[in-house]
């Protein structure tokens, strides 16, 4: 099972049984809490029912103590005289009674009957059989709480069965609810889980397609790698054969050329060496973009490589009438780089500032090292410029733009820019270019500081001569 999928079985589950706890829960404690409270109720009527029945036997039994032949002695008065008493004190004072001390007229009888009794100890205590005169007098302090304690007793009791009835009525509408409650619940986590368990599967679907392109993409980079390989091969050398032949006929090393055809010879050559580049750039751009050029870094003297660059672009100054000015700043630190690449880069630059130089125009090289510990190698022209528009244009591969007549070049690959932003990139630094149009173009290769090598002058440490620290800032 997808692990995705589990979890959200996982997730449903546990929602579901949350949801039938919470369920279970609640209508447990909604029966629990009426159950409580119809106890509390009756429980009040026992209460109230029983001081009533007590008074009404320690009446009885005063009766019965005056009557002649009676076996009841002054012992068995006192006695349910105390139990009439025992009555009293829980319904003032006991926690389970609180509820009816919260009816005046029962809190009220219920205290005077307690005073009433403590007034009648005494009488109690020396009441004798024959002692008509006190009976009456006890009698008739007891008997209206007779009357008042039924008539409380059937108040309660209807007051229960009016409660019982509201708050089942309610306990009902409670009950509705929380069912209600629990069905919407269950409804949204029923669309919730579904919502999931679609999301999941769309996810599901969306990776397949994307495997499936990026498999395509890799089997689409794969074929073009191997295309252009092949065709490399293919080109490259009947290519190597028309240069070199039409150099010779150019050069009439086998004997002297009608003017027309040596011209051709020279045009045969130029067209040959021009589609070599192309193609050695276009196998350059795919490598870069496949990330499958290796650098081969060393150090290098900055000066040593732009000399390198100002010797391969010799021929073009001569055939532009451009000359090159060089400021390298002093004491510039080497950098870490692959030296054939970087060449390439500079040269691309060089050349682009060079075809694109009016005659007699000047090309600013210079190199320098930037505020944060970097270096940099700014290539400055006095040509035509671009706008922002031009310039994207000109970043992207094959891309090229056209000025007027009054600046002559030859047609390049326009792949020269795409490539040294590669390169740069692949050396952790950066292709920074600067024009406005009729004020010309400065191209800036900037290396990150961990290319810039400073040595330090150090005697040995086993003294057998002079070594060097490096540093990469």
């Amino acid at each position: 099972m997808d692990r995705k999928l589990f979890l959200i079985t996982a997730l449903a589950l546990a929602l579901f049984s949350g949801i039938a706890i919470f369920a279970v829960t609640s209508f447990t404690s909604l029966t629990q809490r009426h159950d409580f409270e119809v106890n509390r109720a009756q429980s009040d009527i026992w209460v109230i029912s029983q001081l009533s029945l007590e008074l009404e036997r320690t009446l009885h039994a005063l009766h019965m103590y005056t009557q002649s032949g009676s076996t009841l002695t002054h012992k068995d008065v006192a006695l349910r005289y105390d139990l009439l008493w025992s009555r009293i004190p829980p319904i003032l004072r006991d926690h389970e009674t609180k509820h009816l001390r919260t009816f005046a007229e029962i809190n009220n009888t219920v205290t005077e009957l307690k005073n009433t009794l403590t007034q009648l100890d005494p009488l109690i205590a020396t009441l004798k059989r024959d002692d008509f005169e006190q009976m009456i007098v006890i009698q008739g302090a007891l008997l209206p709480f007779s009357s008042r304690l039924s008539r409380l007793a059937s108040l309660v009791m209807s007051n229960t069965s009016q409660f019982e009835e509201a708050y089942s009525q309610g306990v009902n509408e409670r009950t509705q609810k929380l069912k209600v409650s629990v069905a919407v619940i269950l409804l949204g986590a029923f669309l919730m889980v579904g919502l999931l368990v679609i999301e999941s599967l769309q996810i599901r679907k969306l990776l397949a397609h994307a495997r499936n392109s990026e498999q395509r993409a890799e089997e689409a980079s794969q074929a073009k790698s191997s295309f252009l390989a092949n065709m490399s091969h293919e080109l490259r050398t009947p290519l190597t054969g028309i240069i070199g032949f039409s150099g010779m006929m150019e050069q009439e090393t086998m004997g002297p050329l009608p003017p027309k055809y040596k011209e051709y010879a020279g045009d045969i050559e130029k067209s040959g060496k021009h589609l070599l580049d192309l193609i050695n750039d276009i196998l350059d751009l795919s490598k870069a973009e496949a990330n499958k050029i290796e650098l081969d870094a060393d150090i290098h003297d900055v000066e040593d490589i732009i000399a390198q660059s100002e010797r391969l672009v010799a021929g073009l100054l001569e055939t532009y009438s451009v000359h090159v000015v060089t400021d390298i700043a002093e004491k510039l630190p080497e950098i870490r780089v692959d030296r054939r690449r970087v060449v390439q880069c500079v040269v691309n630059l060089l050349s682009n500032a060079i075809k694109f130089s009016p005659d007699g125009s000047k090309v600013l090289l210079t190199a320098a090292p930037t505020s944060g510990g970097g270096l940099s190698i700014d290539i400055h022209d006095q040509g035509k410029g671009m706008s922002a528009g031009d310039l994207k244009i000109a970043m992207q591969p094959f891309g090229q733009i056209r000025h007027g007549p009054d600046v002559q070049h030859e047609p390049g690959t326009g792949l020269g820019l795409p490539l040294v932003k590669l390169m740069m990139d692949l050396h952790g630094g950066d292709l920074e270019i600067i024009s406005t149009p009729d004020q010309g173009t400065t191209a800036r290769l900037v290396f990150p500081p961990a290319s810039a090598v400073k040595r330090y002058k150090d005697d040995g440490r086993d003294g057998s001569g002079e070594s060097y620290i490096f540093t990469g800032r």
